[in-house]
């Protein structure tokens, strides 16, 4: 008898742990969209610096009884144009916004990149602007916040990307310049089982 009930509790963890997709809308302007990768379609979004969360990527989360959490993945953003001079070390730094201009963290991604080094996909590019050609997405870091309750925005903005050639470092941090990309979002909704949704 207690083999069976075992057995049947056993058969039900799986749908337990299921859970339904969770959505959220995606209401960053239309001009930061960069492109979209040729190989998974998903959207990249420039980064912008500024402290007002509405030019920022801005991200409208679910209502949740329990929160969750949201990651996406962050990318320097560069413009490998002849004269950029590699090899350099980038460090692209952003900061996430919620609840107006309340900081919920900063992020950094640092690599040194070196002649040939190339994004992991292809990226169709949104504008047909000659400068934009040579803009690309670099490296991958994922980032992932905890969501508190409750109804939500957050804002992905730009605090500054520094470049070092040699013994020659360049910061960069006037507002409205675009130094960082972002993709891949994903919410998981804290319950008894796990849901995600990507950017469509």
């Amino acid at each position: 008898m207690i083999v069976a009930l075992v057995s049947m509790l056993l058969a039900w963890t799986p749908f337990a742990q299921e859970a339904k997709d969770i959505g959220f809308d995606i209401r960053t302007k239309e001009n930061l969209l960069m492109g979209k990768g040729a190989t998974t379609g998903q959207a990249y979004y420039d980064v912008v610096i500024t402290r007002q969360p509405t030019s920022g990527v801005l991200i409208k989360l679910p209502y949740t009884k329990k929160g969750g959490k949201f990651s996406f993945d962050l990318h320097h953003r560069i413009a490998m144009t002849g004269d950029f001079g590699l090899p350099a070390d980038v460090t692209t730094v952003v900061e996430i916004l919620s609840g107006g201009t309340t900081s919920s963290g900063v992020f950094t991604i640092a690599d040194k990149i070196n002649p040939g080094d190339k994004f992991d996909e292809p990226i169709i590019k949104a504008s047909a602007a000659e400068i934009d050609k040579y803009v690309t997405p670099l490296s991958r870091k994922t980032i992932t916040l905890d969501i508190r309750p409750g109804p939500q925005s957050i804002s992905i903005v730009g605090q500054m990307l520094v470049i070092s050639r040699g013994t020659t470092t360049t910061r960069i941090d006037t507002p409205g310049t675009r130094v960082a990309a972002v993709s891949n979002f994903k919410f998981q909704e804290y319950r008894a089982g796990t849901s995600l949704s990507g950017d469509k």
